[in-house]
């Protein structure tokens, strides 16, 4: 670590443990408990502080810079990446505060070789007495209302959305707008068909550092495409084709595959870069899947939750992998159809590095514009 990192670390410490920082602010724990209670509970809000202030401080500088000197979204991104890269000491320990009081269940360790990871799920639920003109702001205010778990996972998801923030693509900008803004993750908590499977590794003093984030959530497949860059491409698609009968006779879908080559994203994302349309055929299953409404797995944010030099020193990079291969395998093996949308200032040059790899394609990955 830099001398700049140690120092971020100790600063969290401090934050967090100090009887004068923002621990001796917070609420305690409830009359009646013990002192180990209090303190943890003290500990936890006072890493929540922490965290949603390092949170802050990233998004000031990713925003800062997207409106002043950075000229680009990719170079407000890469002064936001070096700003978490600073900060990585102090939000991998608020992270593991945080993380441990959470609540989150952790399912079984899964394995690469001979080698073992956890990784621990979180399911997003509704927010009671919330009608459905309630926005996300207001069922996510509520849940921090509810006590110092909703404190503590809205923390956790800001912390998350900081750590996940690369140059490509960043994270802690609202999911839709919502104040206070908590990074693109924290919809999940208020949203019944989310979920956040976090992978991580166990240090021998048994604290967790966290390899990749997936935020999956569960819709027909034309609310999953309509939910992609500038309303999908089933966009124009008259509504009633979708509800069966002779409207739903007049259409075919295909997909226009991107072409696998050398070049691809060299210079850009460019619309040559797919099949031809003459070269497209229609594909009965994908309509079937259409008309039918059954639900799809939709892959909202697939991360990784480390700078990429600790992500390459701790071996972490092949567990990132190997979370989004096991995903593949387990939708294929239940007969789930799987869509995601590439985040990326060059998604073409991300498909070609990352996504066309036999580890992907062997389980029928397919990649296309939208």
């Amino acid at each position: 670590a830099t001398p700049q990192q140690r120092g971020a670390s100790a600063r969290a410490r401090a934050e967090v443990e100090q009887p004068g920082g923002p621990a001796k602010r917070m609420r305690g724990a409830p009359p009646g408990a013990s002192a180990a209670k209090a303190a943890a509970a003290s500990s936890a809000e006072a890493a929540a502080e922490a965290g949603l202030r390092m949170h802050g401080e990233v998004l000031a500088v990713f925003a800062g810079e997207k409106r002043g000197g950075a000229p680009t979204w990719r170079e407000a991104s890469e002064v936001a990446e070096k700003k978490v890269t600073e900060l990585y000491p102090e939000l991998l320990f608020v992270f593991q505060v945080l993380f441990q009081s959470a609540c989150i269940r952790e399912a079984a360790q899964e394995h690469i070789g001979d080698r073992s990871y956890s990784v621990a799920e979180l399911q997003g639920r509704s927010v009671e007495g919330a009608s459905s003109e309630l926005d996300l702001a207001s069922k996510l205010e509520q849940l921090r209302n509810e006590g110092e778990l909703g404190l503590v996972r809205d923390a956790l998801c800001a912390v998350l959305a900081a750590l996940s923030s690369r140059k490509d693509m960043s994270w802690v900008e609202a999911y839709d707008e919502e104040k206070p803004v908590r990074g693109y993750f924290a919809h999940a908590l208020a949203s019944p068909h989310t979920a956040l499977r976090l992978a991580f590794v166990t240090s021998p003093s048994g604290l967790p550092r966290p390899a990749s984030l997936l935020v999956t959530s569960r819709v027909p497949l034309k609310d999953a495409l309509d939910g992609t860059d500038s309303g999908g491409p089933l966009q124009h698609l008259p509504p009633e084709s979708c509800l069966g009968g002779v409207a739903s006779d007049r259409f075919e879908l295909g997909i226009q595959e991107l072409e696998v080559s050398e070049e691809l994203g060299a210079i850009g994302s460019m619309t040559e870069e797919r099949a031809l349309a003459r070269e497209v055929v229609a594909e009965p299953a994908l309509r079937a899947l259409l008309l039918s409404q059954t639900e799809v797995l939709v892959v909202e944010s697939y991360v990784a939750l480390a700078p990429r030099e600790v992500c390459m020193a701790e071996g972490l990079s092949e567990i990132i992998q190997a979370e989004f291969t096991a995903l593949l395998q387990r939708a294929k093996a239940d007969g789930v159809a799987v869509v995601f949308q590439l985040g990326s200032h060059n998604p073409h040059l991300l498909a070609r590095k990352v996504y066309m790899r036999p580890r992907f394609s062997a389980h029928g990955l397919r990649l296309s514009p939208v």
